[in-house]
């Protein structure tokens, strides 16, 4: 979870009305707004069948939150092979 409690939008400087600067302070991490956005999908699922996560019965919610993490863990395993998938050309 090393990345996931980081915002999800980071504060940008804007002008009020009367042209002081401000910079809103970010309200979602990435982890709460990535299970927000697969919520209807767990909601949905969760009226037809019974969701388990590791054979125990879990909230649509719990499903949200746990594929968030998943996603993360993923996109992370991704960006390291890239990463580590230079090519090195010799002369």
């Amino acid at each position: 979870m090393e990345n996931f409690n980081q915002p999800a939008f980071p504060p940008q400087v804007a002008q009020d009305n009367l042209g002081r600067l401000i910079a809103p302070i970010p309200g979602m991490t990435k982890l709460e707004y990535a299970a927000i956005q697969l919520l209807p999908f767990y909601l949905k699922l969760g009226l037809d069948e019974q969701i388990r996560h590791k054979g125990k019965p879990v909230y649509p919610y719990e499903a949200a939150v746990l594929g968030a993490i998943e996603l993360f863990k993923e996109l992370n395993l991704i960006n390291n092979e890239k990463s580590n998938n230079t090519v090195i050309e010799q002369p």
